[in-house]
């Protein structure tokens, strides 16, 4: 159903394996929702006959033909949003810093911007906790200092429960159990309001997992 309604089959000559502007980028959504799911990709092969790796030579093949920077920028995306979720910290980072090279103008901020953003904050205030690396946590400050920005004179809808795990999780490397915790449960209602369920729940993990470094089993 998704891939009927992302590109309808019919229309697409999968035998000649052509590049579309909206239709590439798209199909590298459709591979990473289907990896977080747990599904295989053979499904998405057989329909339109365009493996994962095929689609991502395209893409690169395609802003090396016209320099348009999203082409390669949604491919870094794509594999950051994967390293995230499945906890790949360090390569999470390694494919934000990737996206951020090919970044070209400050002065349009698009969902995937303030993604990248997120999650680079996100895995860069983990690993500092867990590596105590200060490098770490100067990053994660400054993506911080971003979101809030955001949530203040953006969007608070958007932004607002990003910036309060943002700022949980620095102070929970900063050893502020007690800020952390009203971050924490303020992210969490945050995003219930909001209606950004999968950061709802991505703040209850990290909530859990705060509250079992804390000690408090119970709760994690």
């Amino acid at each position: 159903l998704i891939c009927n309604c992302v590109f309808p089959p019919q229309m697409y000559d999968k035998s000649k394996k052509s590049f579309f502007s909206i239709f590439n980028p798209t199909l590298g959504d459709l591979y990473s929702v289907i990896s977080l799911t747990g599904e295989t990709e053979d499904e998405v092969y057989s329909i339109f006959g365009i493996s994962r790796e095929e689609n991502e030579k395209m893409l690169l093949d395609r802003f090396v033909a016209t320099d348009n920077a999203p082409f390669v920028q949604i491919l870094y995306y794509h594999r950051l949003v994967e390293s995230f979720w499945f906890r790949n910290y360090e390569t999470a980072m390694e494919c934000c810093e990737k996206y951020e090279i090919y970044t070209q103008t400050r002065n349009l901020l698009r969902v995937t911007d303030i993604w990248k953003a997120f999650f680079w904050g996100l895995s860069s205030l983990i690993l500092s906790r867990r590596k105590k690396q200060e490098e770490l946590f100067a990053k994660g400050e400054e993506l911080l200092l971003g979101m809030q920005y955001w949530a203040k004179d953006g969007s608070k809808w958007n932004a607002e429960n990003k910036a309060l795990l943002l700022e949980a999780e620095y102070n929970f490397a900063k050893g502020d159990s007690v800020k952390a915790k009203t971050a924490y449960e303020q992210s969490i209602q945050s995003a219930h309001v909001h209606k950004f369920i999968h950061e709802e729940a991505l703040a209850y993990e990290l909530f859990g997992i705060f509250c079992v470094e804390e000690g408090d089993l119970y709760k994690g």
